[in-house]
């Protein structure tokens, strides 16, 4: 996990499970090459190997491209806090760019800052590792998850 992120019951004991299945369900997710790796309780984790397709015209990963990532880590954490058979939606999204992508891999971590059973509250980052090993925020979002 990350930082000071609180921990969550899940009210799905297959969270994971029914998170991975709408995982599955995301065409455009995979037309990108992201890939989530790591879901737990309100927390979703993944990266993306950077390719021509992502790139906007200066050769940097398109902010199109990061919006939508931080949409998909944040929702997804979201459906890890949700019951069987609920959806969730976005009904606001945020997302503030740090820095340019300028990288050849780029990891997005999601995570719900505050659950309900309406809407879920959630934030994400998108960033990569430069070559002193140290964290260069691309983007920073926060969204609102509709849960019906």
């Amino acid at each position: 996990m990350f930082g000071n992120m609180k921990m969550y019951e899940p009210r799905n004991p297959k969270y994971k499970e029914y998170t991975e299945y709408k995982i599955s369900l995301n065409e455009f997710m995979r037309s990108l090459g992201f890939v989530i790796n790591e879901i737990q309780p309100g927390y979703t984790a993944g990266f993306l190997d950077f390719a021509k397709i992502h790139e906007q015209q200066n050769g940097w990963l398109h902010g199109g491209i990061t919006a939508a990532i931080l949409d998909m880590v944040e929702g997804f954490a979201a459906y890890s806090l949700v019951n069987d058979g609920q959806q969730v939606f976005t009904v606001d999204a945020r997302v503030s760019y740090y820095n340019p992508g300028i990288a050849q891999k780029f990891y997005a971590r999601g995570w719900v800052d505050k659950p309900g059973k309406r809407f879920h509250f959630c934030e994400g980052e998108l960033y990569y590792i430069n070559e002193a090993g140290e964290e260069i925020t691309v983007a920073k979002g926060s969204s609102t998850m509709a849960v019906i």
